[in-house]
């Protein structure tokens, strides 16, 4: 076909050999004629050159054309296809900047270069290395969509660990013949990834000053689990390269302290603040140095301690005035009180206290419930029999109920005789017979006082406050509720030392310069030499 395409080029070379028949015409004097006549019929070498090199520049466009037509294969085209596993690291330490530009910038511009270089055969795709790592883009040869898939990656505020993302890309990469993993990243991660580094694995590292960074590492706060109202600020600062600047700290805002900190190169700081609050608190602390570093998000750093919820607490029985005074005792707690056990519970009780008589028929299922000196047997055990002068002699120690608790002291002068429910433990007992017992580790929660306090001196001794606030703190939930934490990039981050895991040159790692069609480049040829023809068509015209 090609051939007989080529017997195009007859015709151009056919109107450049014809030659114009000039005619005669009449005019009013040769005058001007005679002057024109030797220019017109002595023409320069250089023109008539011109004119061939004209033609010669119009049979290459035909030529480059039937070419792009022919589909050629070049050497490139040739090539098996590529299969591309890209890995993108998104952690904090990616946003620390490199004289103009982040790495986060430089290396999705690399990436985004690497995609530009993909032939229509080619494949690849997209990972970002998170903590769970995430598939951005499938296996796929539209650069378009390749191309948005990076363009919508966004980096983390804190570190990750791209292991889980490297056990992933191997994984793709076993779907596709003689698939390659490249990792575009600054290979600021934990020392055991090193050690851990896939056989194969390639990194493409945006990374080459040396860390000059000090950042805030740590920044939490929490309360006590012993006195709720009391709470701990714990702030950690490591720096790079060496620091001397100052850290402020603030509580909602208005100046809570300011320490002046001097640090060596691998330094650390670490220092702790004690206060008491019932209600919430917002804590913030700032780091001011003379010039600034590479990573900004770790100069600043804010933890919120939530506010003490209170526990309400539901009596049922008779009137129980020191029962009564010890909640009234214990901070946030809000006690009420009933004659009868109510058919249904009001909302919002964190616990019942039934004692006596007073007694439900099934344990509450939201809501943890202590029974003291139940008068029958019911869901929590059978009673039978009644114990005269019962001395404590067993007690679990490591339960969370009898932290600081001591019973054996206490003289219990008369006490119930129970076989506890199924299931349930027994914290105190009397010579095998249980004296304190339930089920407080899962719901429902319920628990069982054998005896009345008033037949024993336990009201007298510390023990039985200390085991009404340890019951009630465990009311409360453990975390988030207690504790709040800044969310930072972390130690690793924040010293910015790159891993020495062996990188390579751009071109390794995205092929090279970037590779079109063949007929794309004939057909980019044509273009030019049709431009450059028309410039020469118009110089003749001028002349």
């Amino acid at each position: 076909m090609a051939a007989w395409l080529g017997l195009l080029a007859l015709p151009v070379i056919g109107f450049y050999l014809l030659k114009t028949r000039q005619r005669r015409k009449p005019v009013p004097t040769l005058l001007f004629w005679n002057v024109l006549a030797p220019r017109v019929e002595r023409t320069p070498f250089w023109r008539k050159l011109r004119r061939w090199v004209s033609l010669a520049i119009q049979l290459l466009i035909l030529a480059l054309i039937i070419a792009a037509l022919a589909r050629p294969a070049f050497d490139w085209e040739r090539r098996e296809p590529r299969h591309l596993v890209a890995v993108l690291d998104p952690s904090a330490s990616m946003t620390a900047r490199e004289g103009r530009a982040a790495h986060w910038e430089t290396s999705r511009e690399a990436l985004l270069r690497s995609i530009a270089r993909l032939r229509p055969e080619d494949e690849m795709t997209l990972l970002s290395a998170a903590n769970p790592p995430a598939i951005l883009q499938g296996w796929a040869s539209s650069r378009r969509a390749l191309r948005e898939a990076v363009e919508a990656a966004r980096p983390l505020p804190t570190g990750s660990d791209p292991r889980p993302a490297l056990e992933l890309a191997g994984e793709l990469a076993l779907l596709r013949e003689r698939a390659e993993i490249v990792v575009f990243s600054d290979a600021v991660w934990p020392g055991a990834v090193e050690a851990e580094w896939p056989k194969g694995v390639r990194l493409h590292s945006s990374r080459t000053e040396k860390p000059r960074n000090t950042g805030i590492t740590h920044f939490s706060v929490r309360r006590s689990p012993i006195a709720p109202g009391d709470w701990q600020l714990d702030v950690e600062v490591t720096s790079a390269n060496g620091f001397e600047g100052r850290l402020e700290l603030q509580r909602d805002g208005q100046p809570l302290d300011l320490a002046e900190l001097t640090l060596e190169p691998q330094g650390r700081w670490q220092r702790s603040w004690r206060g008491n609050a019932e209600a919430g608190a917002l804590f913030s602390a700032n780091l001011r140095m003379s010039e600034e570093d590479q990573l900004i998000s770790d100069n600043h750093a804010a933890a919120r301690l939530p506010a003490l919820k209170p526990l309400r607490v539901l009596i049922v029985g008779p009137v129980d005035g020191y029962l009564e005074a010890l909640l009234d005792s214990i901070p946030l707690v809000q006690r009420t009180r009933l004659e009868h056990y109510p058919a249904v519970l009001p909302e919002e009780v964190d616990l019942v206290i039934a004692r006596g008589d007073q007694l439900p028929d099934a344990p509450p299922p939201e809501t943890a419930l202590l029974l003291i000196a139940p008068q029958r047997s019911g869901f929590w055990g059978e009673q039978t029999g009644r114990l005269a002068e019962a001395p404590v002699s067993e007690q679990q120690k490591s339960a969370r109920l009898l932290q600081h608790v001591q019973f054996g002291p206490v003289a219990i002068r008369e006490a119930a005789q129970w076989q506890p429910a199924p299931g349930s433990e027994t914290l105190v007992a009397s010579m095998d017979h249980p004296l304190v017992f339930g089920q407080w580790d899962r719901s429902p929660r319920w628990l069982v006082l054998g005896f009345d306090p008033s037949q024993s001196d336990f009201p007298l001794r510390t023990a039985f406050p200390v085991l009404m606030g340890n019951l009630l703190e465990s009311l409360r939930p453990d975390d988030p509720s207690g504790e709040g934490t800044a969310l930072l990039p972390g130690n690793v981050e924040s010293r910015l030392v790159s891993l020495p895991v062996e990188a390579e040159s751009e071109s390794q790692s995205t092929g090279g310069w970037p590779v079109l069609p063949g007929w794309w480049c004939l057909v980019a040829l044509a273009l030019a030499g049709v431009t450059l023809e028309w410039g020469s068509f118009n110089r003749r015209m001028t002349d």
